[in-house]
């Protein structure tokens, strides 16, 4: 294992969880410091190109943002592995696509592995050509990785982690007010990571007292109580 203690920037968190060592990222990924490897969730690449194609404005440079932090992520940890949690993609082939696979090409020595989502629904031999490997979940001990939790039926006594809901948390305030934060969930059953992709919604989580969440807030991780 590296000394992850050389990794940690500001706004990183580090967390240990299961025996292993976490560090969730404002950048909504984690760095598994035991596997080398990071996770993220819920790209949506393509979803902003399909929006302007269908007369939506939205700003070109919301697929850029995600790709420079993702290779901000790679060259600051330098994973052998990436493991994407569903929803890569969103929509038919686009100009995002290809930058994406040009990405693909400067990080081929990567091995990344693809939990295919509800929006990743071309035909496995399309990912497969841009150097992904694909499952429906991903068995990395001690976890389970999959797109929607409710899509698993044998846990196989391994600890879910899943992307698709985009978790949020509401912060309360002053004056009643409250506000509502991209988070990373870790309950008793399972895990959330929140959707990588700058073009996404969220969805607000109800959160126990023994589960463990931590907000991103203005590029830090805030445990939430």
């Amino acid at each position: 294992m590296r000394n992850i203690s050389e990794m940690i920037r500001k706004g990183d968190y580090q967390f240990l969880f299961k025996e292993q060592s976490l560090t969730l990222t404002p950048e909504k990924a984690i760095f598994w410091n035991n596997r080398n490897s990071l996770l993220i969730s819920d790209l949506h690449i393509g979803k902003a190109g399909h929006f302007r194609k269908h007369g939506i404005p939205v700003p070109k440079t919301l697929n850029d943002d995600n790709l420079n932090r993702l290779t901000d992520l790679v060259e600051h940890f330098n994973p052998t592995q990436i493991f994407i949690l569903g929803d890569l993609f969103h929509s038919e082939e686009n100009n995002e696509w290809r930058a994406f696979e040009k990405w693909r090409v400067n990080y081929k020595h990567i091995d990344i592995f693809l939990a295919i989502g509800n929006h990743d629904f071309h035909p496995i031999e399309k990912y497969e050509s841009i150097g992904l490997k694909c499952f429906k979940e991903i068995k990395a001990v001690p976890f389970l990785l999959n797109h929607d939790l409710e899509d698993l039926e044998d846990l196989d006594s391994l600890y879910p982690i899943s992307g698709h809901i985009h978790p949020s948390i509401k912060i309360k305030g002053g004056a009643r007010q409250s506000i509502r934060f991209p988070c990373f969930f870790f309950g008793d059953s399972h895990g959330l990571l929140p959707a990588f992709g700058a073009f996404t919604g969220t969805h607000n989580i109800t959160a126990k007292s023994k589960d463990k969440v931590f907000a991103i807030v203005e590029e830090q991780i805030v445990p939430v109580s």
